[in-house]
């Protein structure tokens, strides 16, 4: 009775310690490219990026690469990326990509996981067909589409020695291997959607894109209901010392309406944070509007330790021993009719150069303007390569957990025991 009660116990105790280990985000997978066969897919897109960074280890014959487009329907930017290439090495490759705005600022960033094949299932596509529709199909201006439950199959060929011939292959899911457009909703126009899988057409590997579609439905929004906003620019002060009070001054917060216009504002919002007490990197909120009408944004500002200022006690101490021991003089007529003057030129007359470079009009003339992205590699990411960290701490963290419970396992067997 008492080894039933002390393993049900260990098994509850490590349930319990492995639940910050399931914490981990999981990586997104890329899947569906082989050694030696022509590769191509969308990863991912970004409302109001526009450029990227990428550190990690990108697999042999594959390059990453972003094309950006202005929706002024909506006023904003959308980044797409893709990866594309013919592998030339099998193995598990960790990679992650930033989606930036135009001044450096981070929109997200995603952890990548790409396994590359040794041999592929098969040597080309004939077609595609959407067999379920994604679960959601109501969306509003600027949602963000989400395909859990879409089922995508194929007719995929393969060649069979015995046969000697290249035999079908039918309802073949490639699912994870499509991307759809749009996966940002900027246009009120968009009812259809259409899903994409690019993949060789022939035995001689050449590509060729296949797509499906399906509809949503897209429901009009209040012209004047705020959809979103985002921190444009961020407030002139970024560093404190603490106790110090947040300023907001030189910010500008974006509000994106159901017409797909926008507005900059410069006061009205609100911020979570007023004192700032804690040594650290601190996330602000900014709020703008009540109740469900509310939307928010966010920012970082960095807060420091306060440093005191050393006081000299000899100097402090000579002040009241010269003001007790000398009499009072009056000034001498020469310096107090003479105007005081500084032994450096005068800079005033000069105009001072201006720091701040000429801005760029935000808004394009035309409605849609697009552009690829040159890769802006982190300095030194590359050559990271390998195992990400965040694998090594799950890794380490298992082996603590299992060599705790070896130890309880064989401390409580020897109470058993004994």
């Amino acid at each position: 009775m008492k080894k039933r009660i002390f393993s049900a116990f260990l098994a509850v105790l490590m349930i319990v310690l492995m639940l910050p280990v399931q914490a981990f985000a999981a990586p997104q997978e890329i899947k569906g490219a082989y050694v030696d066969q022509n590769f191509e897919t969308v990863i991912g897109t970004a409302l109001g990026a526009k450029t990227f960074s990428k550190s990690g280890n990108i697999p042999e014959g594959l390059k990453i690469s972003g094309k950006w487009a202005y929706k002024s329907s909506f006023g904003d930017y959308v980044l797409t990326m893709s990866i594309a290439g013919k592998p030339t090495k099998a193995g598990t490759y960790n990679f992650t990509v930033g989606y930036l705005k135009e001044d450096g600022t981070v929109v997200k960033k995603v952890d990548y996981t790409m396994t590359i094949g040794a041999e592929a299932p098969y040597d080309f596509v004939k077609s595609i067909r959407v067999d379920k529709w994604p679960t959601k199909t109501t969306y509003y201006l600027g949602d963000t589409i989400d395909l859990t439950g879409m089922k995508v199959t194929a007719i995929v060929y393969k060649y069979d020695e015995d046969e000697e011939a290249f035999l079908p292959i039918e309802n073949y899911d490639v699912t994870d291997m499509c991307w759809v457009e749009p996966a940002v909703f900027t246009s009120d126009e968009a009812q259809t959607v259409t899903v994409y899988f690019k993949a060789p057409i022939n035995s001689k590997g050449d590509l060729n894109v296949f797509e499906d579609h399906f509809r949503v439905d897209f429901k009009y929004a209040n012209p004047n209901d705020i959809m979103r906003m985002e921190v444009y620019q961020k407030p002139t002060k970024l560093t404190y010392t603490v106790g110090e009070t947040l300023d907001t001054a030189g910010m500008t917060v974006r509000l994106h309406k159901g017409d797909g216009s926008a507005q900059d504002v410069t006061e009205g919002f609100k911020t979570d944070v007023t004192s700032l007490s804690e040594v650290g990197t601190k996330t602000v909120t900014v709020s703008y509007g009540e109740g469900d009408k509310m939307v928010t944004a966010t920012f970082d500002v960095e807060v420091k330790e306060k440093v005191e200022e050393p006081v000299s006690s000899s100097s402090s101490s000579s002040v009241p021993e010269s003001s007790a021991s000398e009499p009072e003089v009056p000034s001498e007529p020469e310096t107090s009719s003479e105007p005081e003057t500084s032994s450096e030129p005068e800079t005033s007359s000069e105009p001072e150069p201006s720091s701040e470079p000429e801005q760029e009009s935000s808004v394009p003339e035309i409605e849609v303007i697009g552009g690829d992205v040159e890769e802006e590699e982190e300095p030194g990411d590359d050559d990271k390569g390998g195992i990400p960290f965040w694998v090594w701490i799950i890794i380490a963290l298992l082996v603590i957990l299992i060599a705790a419970a070896v130890a309880l396992f064989i401390i409580g067997r020897k109470r058993i025991d004994d």
